[in-house]
């Protein structure tokens, strides 16, 4: 592809143009939604958290973010209430990545709140940098790499102090190291991908799957390259024991937020929902999830197409398919695919296909296109506080 005017071919090009995007957003939102107070982000309810928290509080449940508010300020504490929030289920210990990670940057002196916004704007950067060399790689222009950290529905996670990005940066990092076969880099961004988000475990898995049986079928030994599915396989494991042993709780056995469907099940039976034509007379956020959906299913499905051109042993692949089918069988009682903020959940399904575009040489432009437009409309719709 043809390079994209005077624009440096570096991938540092993309990192510091999604930088510059989300940081704006960012701004945006502090001003216009938290009135200058990024606290606002936490999403922080009367029923979890107190005014202890020094947050700003809302009736009601509130959001995710403030139990990694919560974590980032003490992440092994044992008592019921800290930083004014109490846990809704020891679930949350199931992502623990990002509230560490936001731990390690607070010894700077930021606030948890400002941390956890900051780390994540730090990961969608990553995430631009991991596009921009991927794309060179496959001898295109590093800009095309941006299309990794516009995901549209990094909009929401972002707005709430969420995991899906730093989870996603880790994922995607991992995946790139190991392709490289750069296997100790690999192991260690894995296994903080694999602490934070659970669905990453399945694509882990999967990558574990395909070397179990080259390991059986070709009579080989374990080689450095294992290291990438034996570490994270490792981390998770040690940490739920040590969670058990803490708190008295198995992260992984205590969620019931979601339920597990046949195959597609899910999907055959919202996708009529969602594309009824009378949801014309909705409004456009009816329209630009409509969209959204869309788009990532056509990124997928392209992205599986196109990964028979893959290297041979990358683990692209057996992420690729692991997610996909962990996509397929996952759903809420309110159903994944009629909640347009839901969407998040499939970031690192979303990060992995277009990976998979980008290194197989994909014409782009149409797809980056109409990523960037949702993507821009999804973070207008939470500026506008809709």
């Amino acid at each position: 592809m043809s390079s994209p005017g005077s624009v440096p071919n570096s991938p540092v090009a993309p990192a510091v143009a999604a930088l510059v995007a989300w940081s704006t957003f960012v701004a945006l939102r502090i001003w216009q939604i938290g009135q200058g107070d990024v606290g606002a982000f936490v999403v922080a309810g009367t029923d979890w958290t107190d005014a202890s928290s020094g947050l700003p509080l809302i009736d009601g449940p509130g959001y995710d973010g403030q139990f990694f508010h919560r974590l980032a300020v003490d992440p092994f504490a044992v008592a019921e209430r800290v930083a004014g929030t109490v846990l809704d289920s020891p679930a949350r210990y199931n992502r623990i990545g990002y509230p560490l990670v936001s731990r390690l940057l607070m010894v700077t002196g930021l606030r948890a709140d400002w941390a956890l916004v900051v780390v994540n704007l730090v990961a969608v950067a990553v995430l631009g940098a991991i596009g921009g060399a991927i794309a060179r790689r496959a001898g295109q222009h590093a800009m095309w790499g941006l299309v990794l950290p516009l995901y549209f529905g990094f909009a929401f996670s972002i707005a709430r102090d969420l995991a899906e990005v730093v989870a996603a940066s880790a994922f995607i990092a991992g995946l790139w190291a190991a392709h490289r076969q750069r296997f100790a880099l690999a192991a260690l961004t894995l296994s903080i991908a694999v602490i934070s988000r659970e669905t990453i475990v399945v694509a882990v898995f999967a990558i574990g799957v395909v070397d179990l049986v080259a390991l059986i079928r070709r009579r080989r030994g374990l080689e450095p390259r294992d290291a990438v599915w034996i570490v994270p396989a490792m981390v998770v494991l040690t940490w739920q024991v040590a969670a058990r042993d803490r708190w008295g709780a198995t992260p992984l056995l205590a969620g019931d937020a979601g339920r597990v469907r046949p195959p597609g099940a899910a999907l055959v039976e919202q996708l009529p929902t969602l594309f009824d034509p009378s949801w014309i007379g909705d409004g456009w956020l009816r329209a630009l999830h409509v969209l959204e959906v869309t788009v990532l299913l056509g990124v997928v499905a392209w992205a599986l197409v196109r990964s028979r051109r893959v290297d041979a042993g990358s683990p692209l692949v057996p992420a690729l398919i692991g997610l996909t089918v962990s996509a397929l069988i996952i759903d809420v009682p309110e159903g994944i695919w009629l909640d347009r903020n839901d969407l998040r959940m499939f970031a690192d399904l979303y990060v992995v296909a277009m990976a998979v575009l980008l290194l197989t040489r994909v014409r782009l432009i149409i797809p980056a296109t109409v990523v960037g437009l949702c993507a821009a409309l999804a973070g207008l719709s939470f500026l506008a506080g809709v």
